[in-house]
């Protein structure tokens, strides 16, 4: 739906913007710096994705999830690797939690969008310039996935998205402050 980018577009590139962000899409991103950012997408998009299931968000669009591809990812770089999720991480996973529970929980689709859409969008792109395999970002049937996923996308979901934006605006910071300092 061209008029829900459009109305998210100044904070998408703003969040594309930020350091971290910039470090993933140009390639230069370690080893050591992707599995940090592998582990923390890991307990995001897991949370994510289980809500948006309870919700039946995703029952048309199975091939959609993202958590084993990132899990796969990860297991190929750094087996066993756990995480310590960023604080605004955790208010992320609190704050989807509290939307699920509410009487706004539809507005989950806000958040999957974020993520999704710009994997299949974006992730094609970062796939090239990532260790490893980058499976999280293989898609089968890309334009149909697309498609079927458009059609849940309405109008109403613009400013739960931008509020996504933000959330990962402040993950991304985070991140970017945990590899500089740890």
């Amino acid at each position: 739906m061209s008029i829900l980018r459009e109305i998210t577009q100044t904070r998408h590139q703003a969040v594309e913007a930020l350091p971290f962000v910039q470090y993933l899409l140009h390639g230069g991103i370690t080893q050591k710096h992707y599995v940090i950012y592998l582990a923390e997408m890991l307990e995001i998009y897991r949370h994510l994705e289980q809500l948006a299931a309870l919700e039946g968000l995703l029952e048309d669009m199975p091939e959609l999830p993202r958590t084993d591809r990132i899990a796969q990812d990860l297991a190929e770089l750094a087996p066993g690797y756990q995480t310590q999720v960023t604080e605004a991480t955790l208010r992320y996973l609190k704050y989807l939690t509290a939307l699920f529970a509410s009487d706004r929980s539809q507005q989950l689709m806000a958040h999957v969008y974020v993520r999704h859409l710009g994997d299949m969008y974006g992730g094609k792109l970062i796939a090239r310039r990532v260790p490893g395999a980058g499976r999280w970002y293989e898609f089968d049937n890309r334009a149909d996935l697309v498609k079927r996923f458009n059609a849940h996308l309405t109008l109403d979901l613009a400013p739960e998205a931008l509020v996504a934006f933000d959330h990962f605006r402040d993950i991304f910071q985070d991140l970017w402050s945990r590899i500089h300092t740890g």
